[in-house]
């Protein structure tokens, strides 16, 4: 998508909240192969509140300098990885009203790329003066035509790349003295672009082998998952643990781990190997969990993954397969859990009688 929009010929873009998703090293090294300013002016690192990117850029337009900055909601969520450097959104409101002067000492026009969704952008509109163009985004939706809020003219363009909204300035003596613009509807009256088309197809073709390589990745690892079942030591899965265990059941059900793959899905971490290995029951091993689709009994850390497999009871009642801090180690390593101690994570999972 990058790529695509790169030889579009974008010069600008926001960074919004899923942009983060893959990481934030994949997605500045994505930007730095093309002519497009990556811009935010209140995402910064938490630890020292620098920058995460530009806080604006200034492109000339023939003899009118425009003066582009970001914004993103305070609440947003981002996905952060184990290795990086936390980020944070600064207050929008404070952030415009400490920068937008400062532009307008720099630029002639003023553009807000925003990220704040339609409600907030608008109350920015009454509450800081000085920005002279606004592009929404963050929510779907769609204007028919530019429209002006607040002395702030503004576009909204839906969903899909279906529209691409235009807007035309007048500016005389370093001021808009007037403007006009539409919305541009993409439907069969605009020609395809072939070697766009080539590209969109090429991607499509890897994109759909990669799918294919992993359905028959996942159809072999569902066999094994079977044939173990059949023939060796396997896991069971909590219901069977349950069917003796009622007591302690409840009280697991009680702690986070019980809760373990929800913490993937709302990361999107969910098909991630290294991922799956500490937030399902066995990934990887015979009779282990393979997907949420063929194995769903076994997502979250559950009884096995800390007392080993069901089918080796016999050795976990006679105490050689008793669970203790080796086993929490396999997760909680120094690099995902740098402040873990046994002791302190023991007893906020007692979940036997006492």
């Amino acid at each position: 998508m990058v790529q695509a929009m790169d030889k579009l010929g974008y010069d600008v873009a926001n960074v919004g909240e899923r942009e983060l998703n893959f990481g934030q090293k994949f997605l500045l090294d994505c930007f730095k192969k093309t002519k497009i300013d990556l811009v935010s002016s209140n995402l910064v690192y938490q630890d020292d509140k620098k920058p995460f990117v530009k806080p604006y850029v200034i492109r000339k337009v023939g003899n009118v300098r425009v003066a582009f900055f970001g914004l993103l909601g305070k609440d947003l969520k981002f996905r952060q990885l184990a290795s990086e450097r936390a980020l944070e959104a600064l207050d929008p409101f404070q952030s415009a009203r400490e920068l937008v002067p400062q532009l307008h000492k720099k630029a002639d026009v003023v553009v807000l790329l925003s990220h704040l969704g339609l409600t907030e952008g608008q109350r920015l509109t009454l509450e800081v003066p000085g920005i002279d163009v606004m592009i929404f985004g963050h929510q779907v939706g769609l204007f028919r035509e530019v429209t002006k809020t607040n002395g702030v003219i503004n576009v909204r363009s839906g969903e899909r790349g279906q529209y691409v909204p235009t807007i035309h300035l007048a500016v005389q003596d370093g001021k808009i003295t007037g403007y006009d613009g539409e919305q541009v509807v993409l439907d069969a009256k605009v020609p395809a672009d072939d070697t766009m088309n080539n590209e969109v197809n090429a991607f499509q073709d890897d994109l759909n082998r990669r799918f294919s390589n992993a359905a028959e990745a996942n159809e072999a690892a569902q066999a094994a998952h079977t044939q173990a079942q059949i023939t060796g030591d396997h896991y069971l899965g909590e219901k069977n643990c349950r069917r003796c265990h009622e007591a302690e059941y409840q009280m697991l059900e009680e702690t986070p781990h019980a809760h373990a793959f929800d913490t993937l899905i709302k990361n999107q971490g969910e098909t991630k190997s290294d991922c799956l290995s500490c937030h399902t029951v066995g990934f990887g091993q015979p009779g282990g969990f393979v997907s949420r689709a063929g194995t769903p009994d076994l997502v979250n850390v559950q009884c096995e993954s800390c007392h080993g497999m069901g089918t080796r009871h016999d050795e976990m009642a006679s105490g050689k397969l008793a669970a203790g801090p080796e086993a929490c180690g396999q997760c909680h390593t120094p690099d995902q859990s740098a402040n873990f101690r046994y002791d302190t994570a023991l007893a906020k999972i007692v979940h036997w009688k006492k």
